[in-house]
């Protein structure tokens, strides 16, 4: 089975990319898969983490790697080759071509967003660089106002016209995220009985299906491209 790899994206910054990789990297690994978190950004908040995770000696996975650019496609070669199931990339803010990278080599692409006019921008951005590269791209509305549907129902109606798929798992803002990260943990490892622990335990569950179906299809046109061939 080859490896499966997903870009969290969005060419704004303080959308909460991190923390959506990090979270997705380490649910993935709990749920028994081979997890590699990949760090295009130079600030390296994905790799400082990890650092801080690898200190804890009882919860090594998800490694977590800084690379580059032009480095990028040998570290998922090397992930292939190494039997990695699942690769996260974290991207810079900004346009960048790191994030061109990242959504070229994806399967799928996340695209955290907040409610906010200058984040719907870079949603729409984001979204049209996906769709002109062929890549299946969802918005993932993050640091919602708890006990609140404002930002959720003005979200769907923005996604809509845009248009992009949201995803049905909210994330709200809980400062149980920010004070796992301090640990190197997750809120899901920190607090497993919190509601940000089962936003992200429920946003794993939709990612790992909507991700099969994804390869599903492709592997469905590619096998229809080959019987086509075949034929003529």
């Amino acid at each position: 089975m080859r490896t499966k790899k997903i870009a969290v994206t969005i060419n704004k910054g303080g959308m909460g990319k991190t923390m959506v990789t990090r979270s997705m990297a380490t649910a993935a690994a709990l749920a028994g898969l081979n997890v590699l978190a990949l760090d295009l950004d130079t600030q390296q908040n994905t790799t400082g983490w990890g650092t801080r995770r690898q200190k804890l000696g009882d919860k090594p996975l998800p490694l977590t790697k800084f690379t580059t650019e032009n480095d990028l496609h040998v570290e998922l070669l090397r992930a292939e080759s190494d039997g990695c199931d699942l690769v996260f990339i974290d991207t810079p803010p900004g346009r960048s071509s790191e994030a061109m990278a990242a959504v070229e080599f994806a399967d799928l692409v996340l695209i955290p967003f907040w409610n906010d006019q200058d984040a719907y921008e870079g949603v729409l951005k984001t979204a049209s660089l996906a769709r002109r590269i062929g890549r299946p791209a969802y918005g993932v509305l993050n640091f919602a106002t708890p006990n609140s549907r404002t930002h959720e129902d003005t979200a769907r109606e923005v996604l809509s016209v845009i248009p992009l798929p949201f995803v049905p798992v909210v994330l709200h803002r809980y400062e149980a995220h920010r004070l796992a990260s301090i640990k190197g943990l997750t809120a899901q490892e920190s607090e497993p009985d919190s509601i940000p622990s089962a936003e992200i335990a429920a946003l794993w569950n939709w990612l790992s299906a909507t991700l099969q179906k994804e390869i599903n299809a492709i592997e469905q046109l590619y096998d229809d491209a080959i019987v086509h061939k075949g034929a003529a």
